[in-house]
């Protein structure tokens, strides 16, 4: 079902009251952070081009909280929410607000395993209104802490994404591993790879026409973008994500983050990659 932007920016409110609501009634426990922060991120293909890539930076600041589980039971409950905002330097309709909340259960299986199970919303509105979307979906994760220096872990999500336009909604399942080390007290680095398939949009530069689009009986979205300036067109892809990630604690509040990954996607339409990083400084209180 399509949603016009007053209904997008209903729901984000929603999202971003209920948010400041739950962290005002959270009471400040062992186990719980608060941060507020900011990134500079590039990515080299933001209008996610089959054959007309364009680069770009954007800048974001966030604040978001995590009540981590206590470690003093094997059941315990988790809560994550964020609001985040970014500007873009040259496209500036990607620009965009987000309000996200996850609460979840950890159970510890035992010394080394856990498990997490959070339900997620999430409101996004973008200058660009067709693409702010209501999203709704669960993340399951496995954690294994094998010593105090090397940790790895496993997840699965599943994201159900309702935006203005139709060719910007999607559904996706995704599944990840990820392998981190804690070489100082001070000091990380995190490597992961995921996998996903589901719907997506495409950006093309080329004339596309109905006839000419492969299995035309599976009903693509499509239409011309004023924001892409270009043919937009909804397909169903696999996608393949390698990251690399980095993080420094300069003192006990102060931390500095970056981190790069590498995305490979590829549908009927055809195929494309994206290169982005980021670096960016945050305070945990």
């Amino acid at each position: 079902m399509m949603r016009n932007a007053r209904d997008v920016g209903k729901y984000l409110s929603i999202a971003v009251l209920a948010t400041a609501m739950l962290l005002a009634a959270v009471p400040q426990v062992t186990g719980s952070d608060w941060d507020v922060g900011a990134r500079l991120g590039y990515e080299s293909n933001v209008n996610r081009s089959l054959d007309d890539a364009k680069a770009d930076t954007a800048f974001t600041a966030y604040g978001s909280y995590d009540r981590l589980p206590s470690g003093e039971s094997r059941v315990d409950w988790t809560l994550r929410a964020t609001l985040s905002g970014s500007v873009y330097a040259s496209e500036s309709d990607l620009n965009q607000l987000t309000g996200f909340i996850a609460p979840g259960v950890s159970v510890f299986l035992n010394p080394v395993w856990s498990l997490n199970v959070s339900p997620f919303l999430r409101g996004k509105a973008v200058s660009d209104s067709e693409q702010s979307a209501v999203a709704y979906g669960v993340r399951t994760s496995l954690s294994q802490r094998w010593n105090p220096r090397i940790y790895s872990g496993q997840y699965y999500v599943y994201t159900n994404s309702n935006a203005d336009e139709e060719v910007y909604s999607y559904y996706e399942n995704a599944v990840g591993i990820l392998a981190g080390v804690n070489w100082t007290p001070a000091f990380f680095t995190e490597i992961g790879y995921e996998y996903a398939h589901g719907d997506s949009f495409v950006t093309s530069a080329s004339t596309i026409t109905a006839a000419s689009m492969p299995a035309r009986g599976r009903g693509y979205r499509y239409g011309y973008s004023p924001a892409f300036d270009a043919l937009v067109v909804k397909d169903t892809v696999d996608r393949h994500s390698v990251s690399i990630n980095v993080g420094y604690d300069i003192t006990k509040t102060i931390y500095a983050v970056s981190g790069y990954t590498y995305t490979s996607e590829s549908g009927d339409l055809g195929s494309l990659d994206n290169h982005a990083a980021f670096v960016g400084l945050g305070y945990r209180f």
